[in-house]
C-alpha cells in the first residue's frame, strides 16, 4: 500500500496541476440526453450530434427569466423568441455546425424551457418538431456560411486582390440567393414564420390542456448592439489561454475522444493584453509556466454601455 501511494504521489508531481473549476457537460452526460431527444428520420446526416450538443449547451447555460410581465395588469407570458439567443459562426466550428447549429440551439432551448415551465408534452412536442423541421429546411436551402475573415474581405472589397474579389462575388451571390428566398416566401400566402406557427400551435394546445400556464406568443422586437472589444488577461501573468466556443466544444465532445486536445477541436490561442472581438460562452484552458492548468467555462460579455471602453476578462490561477 505504501509503495502504491508513493507511485501515485510521483505521478501527481509529474503531471500538471489542474485547478478545480466548472467544466462543461461530458460525453456521458451528452449520451444520457439521447433518451429524452430521439433522432428523427428527416434529420440531415450529422445533425443529431449537433442537436444533442445543443441540449447540453442549454443544460450548462439555462436562461434565467422565462416569462415577461410588463406590469400592465395582464398575466405574464412566454415569448418563444429570445433576443439573446446564441448564434454560430464558421470561425468557431465546422461548416455543418455553422449551417445547422442555430436550428439545434433554438430547438433545444425551446424544448428545455417548455419542460422547465412544466408545459405538458402534449402541448408542445408536436409543434416543436414541426418548428425544427421547418428551420432545418430553411438552413438547408440557405447560402453557405462564411467565416468572419471572408465576410470582412467581402465587405472591404480589397480591389485588385483576386482572392478577395472571389470571396466578395460568393458573398454577393449568397446574399442574392437569400434575398430571392425571402421574396419568394413573402409572396407566398401559405408561408408562416416558424416561430409564429410554433407559438400559435402551442397556445392553442395550452388553452385546451393547460390554461393555467403562461400564455405563449411570438413577440420578439429585438435590437442589437455590437459591444466593445475584449482584453484577456491572466492572474498571475504569463498564462497561455486557449478558448473554444462552448457549443462547438460539445459538438466536438460527441465526435472526438478527447475534446480538451487543442489539435482535435477548434481551440484558439488568445493573445493576452490585446484587444479582441470576443462575445459569447466559451470553454477555456489556461496553462501557467509552472504547469498549473485551469479549465472551465466562461461567459464573455463585451461592454455595451460604452463600446469605446474594452471589457477586461481575467483568468485566475486561484479563486474565481
Amino acid at each position: 500500500m505504501r509503495k502504491a501511494r508513493m507511485v501515485m504521489l510521483l505521478a501527481a508531481l509529474a503531471s500538471p496541476v489542474t485547478t478545480a473549476a466548472k467544466e462543461p457537460i461530458d460525453a456521458a452526460g451528452l449520451k444520457a440526453i439521447e433518451a429524452k431527444v430521439p433522432p428523427q428520420s428527416w434529420y440531415p446526416d450529422g445533425y443529431y450530434d449537433i442537436r444533442i450538443a445543443a441540449e447540453g449547451q442549454m443544460a450548462d447555460f439555462p436562461r434565467d427569466k422565462l416569462t415577461m410581465d410588463w406590469g400592465d395588469g395582464e398575466p405574464p407570458y412566454y415569448d418563444v423568441i429570445d433576443c439573446n439567443a446564441e448564434y454560430v459562426r464558421l470561425d468557431d466550428t465546422d461548416p455543418l455546425t455553422a449551417r445547422y447549429g442555430g436550428v439545434a440551439l433554438e430547438t433545444a432551448r425551446l424544448r428545455a424551457e417548455f419542460e422547465r415551465m412544466k408545459y405538458p408534452l402534449a402541448v408542445y412536442a408536436g409543434p416543436l418538431l414541426a418548428f425544427e423541421k421547418a428551420k432545418i429546411e430553411e438552413a438547408k436551402n440557405g447560402p453557405e456560411p462564411l467565416s468572419e475573415a471572408e465576410t470582412a474581405a467581402a465587405e472591404e472589397g480589397m480591389a485588385g486582390d483576386a482572392a478577395a474579389i472571389e470571396v466578395a462575388d460568393a458573398a454577393a451571390a449568397a446574399a442574392d440567393a437569400a434575398a430571392a428566398a425571402v421574396d419568394a416566401t413573402a409572396g407566398d400566402e401559405t408561408y408562416t414564420d416558424p416561430y409564429f406557427a410554433l407559438a400559435e400551435a402551442v397556445e392553442a394546445n395550452r388553452q385546451r390542456l393547460a390554461p393555467k400556464l403562461p400564455k405563449v406568443l411570438a413577440d420578439g422586437g429585438c435590437g442589437a448592439g455590437e459591444g466593445s472589444a475584449v482584453i484577456v488577461k491572466t492572474s498571475p501573468p504569463q498564462g497561455e489561454v486557449l478558448l473554444i466556443n462552448a457549443f462547438a466544444f460539445k459538438v466536438c465532445t460527441r465526435k472526438k475522444p478527447d475534446p480538451w486536445d487543442r489539435f482535435a477541436c477548434k481551440w484558439t490561442e488568445v493573445e493576452t493584453g490585446v484587444e479582441k472581438q470576443l462575445s459569447g460562452r466559451y470553454v477555456y484552458q489556461v496553462r501557467w509556466p509552472d504547469g498549473v492548468v485551469r479549465k472551465g467555462t466562461r461567459d464573455i460579455v463585451p461592454n455595451y454601455d460604452d463600446e469605446s471602453v474594452a471589457a477586461i476578462v481575467t483568468f485566475k490561477k486561484v479563486g474565481s
